[in-house]
């Protein structure tokens, strides 16, 4: 239902007017000022929001029994388990665990687009809208993508020790933390278009044909091995669905050929740096070569959202011709818009804030275990 979303339409509509008030007459000063409200307002609504989602039921249930006296194999995250234990044994309930989260994930994001972007609060509109899940359902991914992402400004002043301390730390939050050492071969060069585009093509036959090329990897890999390798290898097969053919990777395919008809300018001037722009590519590529298998999509292109975050937050300036760049940044918020219905008519995500109401842990238990069995 539409009335779902009417929340996050009304948050959406607060950053854009944000938006127009940061774009009228740029200053350092004014800068700041849409830094600290952009972070306030995601605080106040996803840091006080009650059980919406999925995930809140296992945080909830892994929160309700964490302490520092007992470790197990599920703490093997060393990061998010020490502060989950930490804040419960201070006696915290789960909803200021989501709230002090919450305000740790705002403050790396604020400071990441504070180095890499020219738009603050269209940046909070895009997260928003095209990566929700990654805010409401994935605690730990989300702030360990976000610890990680500062290692970026200590990559470009060639600080390295730093920033592998830091991707590290990222690890101590989710193990998938360690792919962000990749950061260290794609800082340097931009990638050659020529390259790029021979990549999206065949991106692409392979999207629209949904080869599942993978399978024949591990189906010799389990022949090779034997036992109890070929059983393991056919039930992950069996198991890894897709997402199919879908309307999102036209926006991905259209975003691309926009941003390789402007190449040169973007190399030329370095509006958006190497790493940002090969980790772009890499998002989008992720999504047409993996296509056919959902659990990559879902551990390793989400792992580079934040460059396809900052290439749309600045499509505007990403094209060269004004007028062009006006169309784009239309397309953006439109693409916006229509995300949000997409992502939020569903009751699953009705929005309450516990700030003027608590919600009921009983009702939302219930109406998560009724979408699960409607969606098996």
């Amino acid at each position: 239902m539409l009335i779902y979303s009417l929340p996050y339409f009304f948050l959406i509509f607060i950053y854009l007017l944000l938006y127009l008030y940061e774009k009228n007459g740029i200053t350092p000063e004014k800068t700041l000022k849409v830094r600290f409200i952009a972070a306030f307002i995601f605080i106040l609504f996803f840091g006080f929001r009650g059980y919406i989602g999925s995930d809140w039921f296992n945080y909830n249930a892994y929160y309700s029994e964490a302490t520092l006296s007992s470790w197990t194999s599920q703490d093997y995250e060393l990061g998010f388990s020490f502060v989950a234990k930490l804040l419960h044994d201070i006696g915290f309930s789960f909803e200021y665990f989501v709230l002090i989260i919450t305000i740790f994930q705002t403050f790396l994001f604020d400071r990441f687009l504070k180095n890499e972007s020219k738009n603050v609060s269209l940046g909070y509109v895009i997260l928003i809208c095209i990566f929700p899940l990654l805010i409401i359902d994935l605690l730990r991914n989300f702030t360990a993508i976000l610890i990680a992402v500062q290692s970026i400004d200590f990559l470009r002043r060639n600080k390295k020790l730093k920033a592998i301390l830091i991707i590290i730390a990222s690890v101590f939050f989710h193990a998938t933390g360690v792919t962000f050492f990749i950061l260290f071969l794609l800082k340097n060069r931009y990638f050659k278009r020529r390259t790029v585009v021979v990549f999206l093509l065949v991106g692409i036959v392979i999207y629209l044909l949904q080869i599942r090329y993978i399978d024949y990897i591990i189906l010799t890999i389990g022949d090779l091995l034997g036992g109890r390798f070929q059983y393991l290898a056919g039930t992950v097969l069996k198991s890894d669905e897709g997402y199919g053919i879908r309307f999102g990777i036209l926006e991905k395919i259209i975003l691309m050929i926009i941003v390789l008809l402007n190449y040169n300018n973007i190399v030329s001037s370095k509006i958006i740096s190497p790493v940002l722009l090969n980790s772009f590519f890499c998002y989008c590529l992720i999504q047409l070569y993996f296509s056919a298998y959902d659990s990559i999509i879902n551990r390793f292109a989400l792992l580079f959202f934040w460059a396809y975050l900052i290439i749309l937050s600045n499509v505007k300036i990403i094209v060269k011709n004004s007028t062009a760049g006006n169309i784009s940044l239309i397309f953006v918020i439109f693409l916006c818009l229509f995300k949000i219905i997409a992502t939020f008519s569903t009751d699953l995500y009705r929005y309450t804030n516990n700030i003027f109401e608590k919600d009921s842990y009983e009702t939302r238990a219930i109406l998560r275990n009724e979408h699960y069995k409607y969606a098996e």
